[in-house]
């Protein structure tokens, strides 16, 4: 075992799908998290997870009761299931009783139709009437896909089950029913009634209404309340057979009054095969789409489902998603945000924390209109502690068209006027490396010196303008990946950290070697002594520039590269060099124009 400078004792550090098994989530949910800056890794791709880091983040969860190392959003290997409140009884039997998901749902909507007053059952529970004949026709539809009949073990189910006497009861029992694994895989979670109400009152007004990936039906019949809408003018989309029939059942106890088909298609709205007649036919399409499921290249299923929304609804037709709060932001999702800035209106975006029960990512509700928008249009950005108005602008010099919440539009205002001052950027004007990745940490790295090891520098050892001395040490063998010797041994140079939302970086005169925690590059700025570049980089407006510009919580080569530096003659250079840190920090807001309220802006920001 080796001893790590704080004391405690790792064999050796751990590869992403080890920590992914550790944490008992799926490789793609520790990307994500990496991505969010929830779980920090030691250095940039192959992420590589310190194992103190990794046990700190289990005690921390574990401690805060917030269930995330046991719900999952894409906890694909699961075989958990939930069961809550009216559900816990039906879902003991189930487990016991083992009818199969698809029987237990079918005798679970006869119990609900038999409370509604829709059915009446025999001894053998065999309906022996119904109400309506259209009720009829979908049971015995149903019942056909059954794989055989309901035998003693299903009929004691349908026994044990409970009343079923709310309209919501088959949405609460199928995916308790459920195991989380399954419902990741498809990127299906179930949505609680003030969110489905609150994407509705948008479409105040819509005489027709879809939901592209309906499940059970909660936005359907909530749809038929809200905005009070026939049976007619509401339709569904919803690939998982059994969530499909079950939408059926619901839609059709929403109008006990009525004999109709109704209209809920089973299939992936995604294909493009279904309600191809209807395209540009509704005035409102409102979802909480899969997220993470069926990815397309490098799309995720929501950014899909969005798309095809859009050719779904008429011109000035409203749409409301649900949608992971890192579609606001990270690069991934780019294109997604292009469009909807080009193409659409947006009116409300909503940030709602963690919503649903079991899922660890934070979700926003986005409502906009299928119109592009005006060249001076705002939008609403609603916090918990209050709102905000955004201009529906790019933010300037992103390729990333970011809708970042937390840039209002006076920090456009101002990165716009920044943007536009003559300046110089390191684009062109210095040479970059990343640092070493080992491979096999618990072989080649010490934490204390030995022979023939040399001093490593990792992203903890950095400060602004200030170095650590190094805590590990670097045995000689075979590196998985390693920048040429001379980037390494060149002095000075600027070694930064990779993990940081902002640049934080010191001037390195000794050559020492750094870990994938901490990259490293050899500024040429004309006038610009390296000294200087990496004070300016620590400053705080450039630090205010790259959070508000890259919402980023990892410092990368493409964003250092489009930070503005002001030209500088040599003489200036010296000057400003020689200043003291508040001195140095106004000749910044002064090379740049900055009046008072736009620097208490920048101050305010630290703050």
């Amino acid at each position: 075992m080796i001893s790590t400078a704080d004391g405690t004792e790792e064999s050796r550090y751990l590869r992403l799908r080890e920590v992914a098994e550790r944490l008992r989530v799926s490789a793609a949910t520790l990307r994500n998290w990496v991505r969010l800056g929830v779980l920090i890794p030691d250095g940039e791709k192959p992420y590589r997870f310190l194992p103190e880091t990794v046990a700190a983040f289990r005690r921390s969860e574990r401690g805060a009761g917030t269930s995330k190392l046991t719900s999952r959003a894409n906890k694909c290997r699961s075989k958990v299931h939930h069961f809550r409140g009216p559900c816990r009884q039906a879902a003991a039997a189930f487990r016991s009783l083992r009818p199969g998901l698809e029987c237990a749902m079918y005798l679970a909507a006869l119990k609900r139709l038999q409370a509604a007053g829709e059915a009446e059952f025999d001894e053998s529970a065999r309906p022996v009437r119904f109400l309506r004949n259209s009720v009829r026709t979908a049971m015995a539809e149903w019942e056909k896909r059954l794989r055989k009949p309901p035998g003693e073990r299903a009929l004691r189910f349908f026994a044990s089950l409970p009343p079923m006497e709310s309209e919501e009861s088959l949405g609460e029992l199928h995916p308790a029913l459920t195991s989380v694994g399954h419902r990741a895989v498809r990127g299906a979670y179930y949505t609680p009634a003030e969110l489905v109400d609150a994407a509705l009152r948008f479409g105040t007004g819509a005489r027709n209404f879809l939901d592209p990936c309906c499940g059970s039906g909660r936005y359907l019949l909530r749809a038929a309340k809200l905005l009070n809408l026939g049976p007619d003018r509401i339709f569904g989309i919803e690939c998982d057979p059994i969530a499909a029939e079950l939408a059926r059942i619901n839609l059709l106890l929403a109008f006990p009054e009525a004999e109709f088909t109704p209209n809920i298609f089973r299939g992936d709205a995604l294909a493009g095969r279904i309600l191809r007649e209807a395209h540009g036919g509704f005035e409102l399409v409102a979802t909480n789409p899969p997220w993470g499921a069926d990815k397309s290249g490098q799309e995720e299923s929501f950014a899909r489902f969005f798309r095809q929304s859009l050719r779904f609804l008429v011109p000035g037709g409203k749409l409301s998603f649900l949608l992971p709060e890192a579609a606001l932001n990270i690069r991934t999702h780019a294109p997604l945000r292009k469009m909807l800035l080009e193409m659409c209106r947006i009116e409300t975006v909503e940030l709602l924390g963690r919503c649903f029960t079991g899922v660890f990512t934070p979700v926003v509700r986005l409502d906009a209109v299928n119109t592009p928008p005006g060249e001076d249009h705002t939008f609403r950005i609603v916090r918990r502690d209050g709102e905000m108005v955004q201009r529906q602008l790019r933010p300037a010099g992103s390729d990333e068209y970011t809708i970042e919440p937390g840039v209002t539009a006076e920090d456009l205002a101002l990165i716009e006027k920044i943007r536009r001052i003559p300046h110089r950027t390191l684009a062109g004007n210095a040479e970059w490396a990343l640092g070493i990745v080992t491979g096999d940490n618990a072989r080649l790295l010490a934490s204390e010196p030995e022979p023939g090891a040399r001093p490593i520098l990792c992203g903890r050892d950095i400060l602004p303008n200030r170095l650590r001395p190094p805590q590990r040490w670097l045995r000689p063998g075979t590196l998985q990946q390693s920048a040429p010797e001379r980037f390494y041994r060149t002095v000075p140079k600027i070694v930064y950290r990779f993990i940081a939302d902002r640049p934080v970086c010191a001037v390195d005169r000794e050559g020492v070697l750094t870990l994938n925690s901490a990259n490293l590059l050899i500024p040429r700025l004309p006038g610009w002594s390296v000294e200087l570049t990496a004070r300016f980089l620590n400053s705080r407006l450039t630090g205010y520039l790259y959070r508000k510009r890259f919402a980023a919580c990892k410092v990368l080569r493409k964003d250092l590269e489009r930070l503005p530096f002001p030209p500088l003659s040599t003489i200036e250079a010296g000057e400003w060099l020689r200043l003291e840190e508040d001195a140095f920090e106004e000749r910044i807001f002064v090379a740049f124009s900055l009046c008072p309220e736009e620097r208490e802006l920048v101050l305010r920001s630290f703050q």
